[in-house]
């Protein structure tokens, strides 16, 4: 058992600052029983000594580290910290010279402690604790037949209102750095998390999808060692499992350019953009997709063209693939606009659309949201990454059997 359980028990709270908090405030107020204790003995052998008050501040000290060790964090500091500034205080007056015993002294750790204590997240808290410091000492020590630039007495409570001043923002900017410090380490930790998470769900993924179409493959294999007039037939099931392939590895290959590539930012025509992946899409698909472009010829974006070229590709390529063929018109329409600096691009289709309960996990890795074409699963999820690379936002919003429309905003 160390010291910090010794004291506190084995409720610590779990957080850097919280637990910093705690521990700090705990070894304060182990510090003052122990101040107290010290002057306890002291006065056995002082005929003018104040047990009275001593023994009370003890007793208050006590109880604030029990309130502690129970979980009442604020109550318990709170309480400490008037104890210290009023005892403070109250010695002050009793002492026929403060200024020569220098009890005015423990005005400086109740302060300062305030201060590191709470911490730069709560630092008003700490700065209101100071100013309640700083008050009583100037009460107690101030007199005003002493209190002249000539008297020693005036330049000695400046001084140590100066000296108080240079410590509050000591303690304040090494802590606003701590928490900063705190801050990034959370954010790598968070994005760690989550990369091993996603390593995780790729592992399980790649074992399936991957050796999926292998597998197939070898079957098929077989099948025309055996059955040579199918072979043709084989040949072009085999060429499907191969692009399937293919298109599961291209997935990958983007996912991995955009959490390591650097953005390279560029000038650009949108619609030409648009025309080309749908030029290169509609090619490729099978569907009499009626296509309308909704974009200014002359609307120009400046950002990084190759992952705005993914996200638009996975998105418009969805739109072809889950069409409705049993419609009439099936039609696809992009539209886009540029309003204070955010470039709005809308993709709209009236295919089958995507089930509520989809929704909310769309855009998650691997995730598939109907089976009517064969996919990685990482289409939105790509998109998604890549959007939020280009400090942006994706969202949408569907209707199972109505279509589907997809909103793209990025900074222009």
């Amino acid at each position: 058992m160390n010291l910090q359980e010794l004291i506190l028990g084995k409720n610590i709270p779990g957080t850097a600052s919280d637990r910093r908090k705690v521990v700090l405030g705990a070894y304060l107020i182990c510090i003052y029983i122990g101040i107290g204790l010290f002057f306890a003995v002291v006065n056995l052998f002082n005929e003018e000594g104040d047990p009275t008050s001593l023994f009370i501040g003890f007793i208050i000290s006590i109880a604030c580290l029990f309130l502690l060790r129970k979980g009442f964090i604020n109550t318990a500091l709170v309480i400490h910290l008037l104890r210290t500034n009023f005892m403070a205080y109250y010695f002050c007056l009793v002492d026929t010279d403060p200024l020569q015993t220098g009890s005015y002294l423990y005005f400086v750790p109740s302060s300062l402690g305030a201060l590191a204590v709470f911490g730069y997240r709560e630092r008003w808290k700490g700065i209101g604790f100071t100013i309640l410091s700083f008050v009583l000492f100037s009460i107690a020590i101030y007199n005003p037949s002493h209190f002249h630039p000539n008297n020693p007495h005036f330049f000695f409570i400046v001084t140590f209102l100066i000296l108080l001043i240079i410590g509050i923002l000591i303690i304040i900017f090494f802590d606003q750095m701590v928490m900063d410090s705190e801050k990034s380490i959370l954010a790598k930790n968070e994005e760690l998390s989550k990369t091993n998470q996603e390593l995780d769900r790729f592992v399980y993924s790649a074992s399936h999808d991957l050796r999926a179409p292998l597998t197939s493959m070898a079957g098929l294999i077989q099948l025309a060692q055996h059955d040579s007039t199918r072979a043709t037939e084989y040949l072009g099931l085999m060429k499907d499992r191969v692009k399937v392939m293919d298109n599961y590895i291209k997935d990958i290959v983007e996912y991995s350019r955009n959490t390591r590539v650097e953005l390279r930012i560029e000038k650009f025509g949108l619609r030409d953009l648009l025309e080309d992946i749908i030029a290169s899409l509609q090619y490729a698909s099978s569907n009499k997709v009626e296509v309308e472009i909704q974009i200014e010829p002359g609307l120009k974006v400046n950002t990084d063209m190759a992952r705005l070229r993914v996200v638009l590709n996975n998105l418009i390529s969805n739109a072809f693939k889950y069409q409705d063929t049993t419609k009439a018109n099936p039609y696809l329409r992009v539209s886009g606009l540029i309003d204070s600096d955010i470039c709005s691009i809308h993709i709209e289709d009236n295919g089958i659309g995507i089930r509520e309960e989809h929704h909310k996990n769309l855009f998650n890795m691997f995730y598939r949201a109907n089976d009517v074409t064969e996919g990685s699963g990482l289409g939105l999820y790509i998109a998604r990454e890549n959007v939020s690379k280009l400090k942006g936002t994706i969202s949408f919003t569907s209707t199972y059997g109505l279509g589907s429309r997809f909103t793209v905003h990025i900074p222009a």
